[in-house]
């Protein structure tokens, strides 16, 4: 004989820490940051999530691009996308500076500010991926200059 026990059905007051939609999504991302800071050491986290920004770039690859132009169009569509601001380039001689704003600051959950600390490292990842994927050399970088709230400055050189 088969026993099927009834189990009762969460109320409204049972699920006030559930959410749905990009909350939820939000709130699941938290759980994952705050694991990995738990476990993984400063220099791994930044490893991990520059890993993770070029991952991004690898499945969102700019093909075919030799220009800044082009490549500004492709990261501000990308960024667009995931609701992570906007890019501007300025290239001088040595290099080039990366604007990046809107950046999200925090993600719903985050209690505490994991985000903020990994999230360049991602935009990082990211921009080098896509340097590299325009023919960049094995000796230019880059690398987070300032990072602050949603604005990211980045440069791109030796």
């Amino acid at each position: 004989m088969l026993f099927v026990k009834d189990f009762p059905v969460a109320g409204d007051q049972d699920i006030a820490m559930l959410a749905s939609g990009a909350e939820a999504a939000q709130r699941f991302v938290s759980l994952i940051l705050a694991e990995i800071a738990s476990a993984a050491t400063a220099e791994q986290m930044q490893g991990f999530f520059r890993a993770v920004g070029a991952r991004l770039a690898k499945s969102h690859p700019i093909v075919n691009a030799k220009d800044m132009d082009r490549l500004t169009q492709h990261g501000n569509m990308v960024w667009h996308r995931l609701h992570w601001g906007s890019v501007r380039f300025e290239l001088d001689d040595e290099g080039i500076d990366i604007f990046h704003d809107g950046l999200p600051e925090r993600l719903e959950g985050d209690a505490d500010g994991i985000w903020a600390g990994v999230a360049p490292f991602i935009l990082e990842g990211a921009y080098d991926a896509w340097f590299r994927q325009m023919g960049s050399g094995e000796r230019l970088s880059t690398r987070i200059s300032r990072s602050q709230g949603g604005h990211v400055e980045l440069r791109h050189g030796i």
